[in-house]
């Protein structure tokens, strides 16, 4: 190869490492970018700090992959970051054991400070009626663990508790009962149910109202049993259908609201 030419071919080669450093450098900035905004977004999600207080409904439970208190933060994931407090305990009503001691348990009001207060949440849902409902007698006309009366009192207490202390509060409605469940018991719940609903209004909550919520399933598919384990515990499907109703309920309540960051 002649000497001119010899030139010309490292004055390419020259041209082609430095081309190729530049796509380089392109393709790195470009990287950079795309990480340094996908850390910008992380930094504008507020961290939102959340009580799931309530029964067995709530609390983790054997059979079910994931409760719905464990699915909010993936549902929620592109505008917050979720830290849940899961303050679910079975068998627990929302009063004391002082009120009813059928079950041996710490209930609501024996635990509220400790478990809800003292976390210092941002909001909390509240989800007790099942077992402050059940007739133990077993009979359509015996009494319920917890009167009306308590029920709603308990609930005020809480909610106004928390409502003072600048704190959001999202309600929710037990789901109904199903076979071998029987009817009765449904039937007494649903005046619970109402005292939720009462309330969220009263109060000006939030609501999450997973009797309506099943119920409208029902309808739809021909039968909410299939919802539930057991006729009152929910399962998988059951915990995913609270969950995605939920999460609509808490941005709502959240854009309405201003969260620290």
């Amino acid at each position: 190869m002649s000497r001119s030419g010899s030139k010309r071919a490292r004055a390419l080669a020259d041209r082609n490492t430095l081309i190729g450093f530049s796509q380089l450098g392109v393709l790195f900035l470009m990287l950079l970018s795309g990480v340094l905004v996908g850390f910008s977004e992380i930094q504008k999600r507020k961290t939102i700090r959340m009580v799931a207080f309530g029964d067995s409904i709530t609390a983790t439970r054997k059979g079910v992959d994931q409760v719905f208190a464990q699915r909010l933060p993936d549902l929620l994931r592109k505008k917050f970051i979720l830290e849940v407090s899961n303050a679910g305990v079975g068998s627990s009503h929302s009063g004391t054991i002082h009120d009813n001691a059928v079950a041996k348990v710490r209930h609501a009001r024996d635990r509220f400070e400790e478990e809800v207060l003292a976390y210092n949440p941002d909001l909390v849902t509240i989800g007790f009626g099942t077992n402050d409902a059940y007739i133990d007698s077993k009979t359509p006309d015996g009494a319920s663990r917890l009167t009306l009366d308590q029920y709603r009192n308990n609930l005020v207490y809480m909610i106004t508790e928390l409502q003072k202390r600048k704190i959001k509060v999202i309600l929710i409605a037990p789901n109904p009962l199903s076979d071998p469940r029987p009817e009765f018991q449904n039937q007494r719940l649903f005046q619970y149910v109402k005292v939720v609903r009462a309330l969220a209004k009263e109060y000006r909550t939030g609501l999450a109202d997973n009797y309506r919520l099943f119920m409208n399933y029902g309808r739809k598919h021909g039968d909410y049993a299939r919802l539930l384990l057991d006729g009152v515990h929910p399962n998988d499907e059951g915990h995913r259908l609270i969950a995605d109703n939920l999460a609509k309920q808490m941005r709502r309540v959240i854009k309405r609201h201003k969260f620290r960051n």
